[in-house]
């Protein structure tokens, strides 16, 4: 929660400090570029890593790094020597640490908890994430910043710094990966195979199974179509809907209530209508609802639509990563996600540059193609979604049967 809440500050602050120091939408949207960098330079190298360290020891040592990041940024912020480009450099380092903090929590997921209870995990994790940020990190930057720029950004240092200390209380069975059981892990000596070959074991897996690949490329492509919106929101609040910037975070913050709904209903939704019905839906609905954001004819309707866009973002979430977690082995859970991530976030990052290009023409047009690109990947990659998700649900059930066994013996 505490580090879910940095999250929050950070995501808020950030991207007001650099609309505080240009309004070129190329550059505030580069700020959205760095935050996908280190994914493309060493994701695979995370992935690989994750699965060879202590899980819980990894979060604790990022989370501090991150706090005297921002310390150190808050210092140089109250001398007045900041800039957009200071603002990249710590960007980078607070996702490069973000990097480890992610693969090794998801990867982590499935010791702590049953294959049956997996979606409500998944979404209490990701529906709490996304309340913690944006109901209480985003407003809180909105206001603090206003108070003094540095203000939020030392809070935010004392938040990664509490749930450094938080973290070292998870159990040690869930933080230490299991020994691998592939031929490809170890030689015949039994030592682990190098870091190139491990990254190298993660990559194939994905790319000999057709449907998962397919899973990736149409997640990278979402990924695309949101972020070309996302990477100019601060600009498209402040320019197009005339907000101010004490309550930019109020309005972030509405996407908490969709978030809080969607963890809500997720469960109940994917036993009632199953996971692929509920996620097809739900990629639509945020397809149709990026698009009814930017055509809103008020700063309230905006904000319906932008819960509306969360809703439908935290069930979509929540259904992909129990799916990946069901159908990926546990020896390979970190580079193979560590793989995933390394496609959504290129993605991410073209489309925060193709967020500003666009916005430099017409600060509507990111929503409109945005919105556009998500609908038409949903009905492209339609049937391997459908395989993906019934491998899922199949792979869910045998693991129960198995539980039951056990139970019964």
């Amino acid at each position: 929660m505490s580090s879910n809440m940095a999250d929050g500050v950070m995501a808020t602050v950030l991207p007001l400090m650099a609309a505080m120091f240009t309004n070129d939408p190329v550059l505030v949207a580069g700020l959205a570029f760095v935050r996908f960098l280190p994914w493309l330079l060493f994701g695979l190298f995370v992935g690989a890593l994750v699965d060879r360290l202590d899980r819980g020891k990894v979060m604790i040592t990022v989370n501090v790094v991150r706090a005297v990041t921002l310390a150190l940024l808050a210092v140089v912020v109250a001398a007045g020597r900041a800039d957009i480009f200071t603002l990249y450099v710590v960007m980078f380092v607070i996702m490069s640490c973000e990097a480890f903090y992610d693969i090794a929590g998801r990867a982590m997921m499935p010791e702590l908890v049953e294959r049956r209870s997996l979606d409500r995990a998944n979404s209490r994790i990701v529906g709490s994430r996304v309340v913690v940020e944006d109901f209480g990190g985003a407003p809180i930057g909105g206001f603090l910043i206003v108070v003094a720029a540095a203000l939020p950004l030392a809070v935010n240092a004392g938040a990664y710094f509490l749930a450094a200390l938080i973290l070292i209380g998870l159990p040690l069975s869930a933080r230490r990966p299991r020994p691998s059981t592939s031929h490809e892990s170890a030689d015949v000596t039994g030592k682990r195979a190098s870091m190139l070959a491990s990254m190298r074991e993660g990559a194939l897996f994905i790319w000999k199974d057709r449907p998962l690949r397919a899973l990736v490329v149409h997640g990278s492509l979402v990924g695309l179509g949101f972020m070309i919106q996302a990477s100019v929101l601060v600009l498209i609040l402040r320019v197009h809907f005339q907000i101010s910037e004490a309550l930019y975070g109020v309005f972030i913050s509405s996407s908490a209530v969709g978030a809080l709904i969607g963890a809500m209903l997720v469960t109940r939704l994917v036993s009632t209508l199953g996971r692929f019905r509920v996620e097809v839906t739900a990629y639509t609905i945020m397809g149709v609802g990026c698009i009814a954001f930017i055509l809103s004819p008020n700063l309230y309707w905006a904000g319906v639509f932008w819960a509306l866009i969360a809703v439908a973002m935290t069930v979509s979430n929540t259904i992909i990563t129990g799916i990946a977690q069901l159908v990926i082995p546990a020896e390979l859970r970190g580079r193979v996600l560590g793989t995933v991530q390394i496609f959504a976030m290129s993605c991410s990052a073209m489309g925060a540059l193709l967020g500003g290009l666009l916005g430099r023409v017409d600060l509507r047009l990111p929503s409109l193609v945005g919105g556009v690109l998500v609908i038409a990947a949903t009905m492209y990659f339609l049937p391997a979604l459908r395989t993906i998700t019934r491998r899922a649900d199949q792979a869910q059930a045998e693991e129960v049967r198995r539980t039951e066994d056990r139970l019964e013996e």
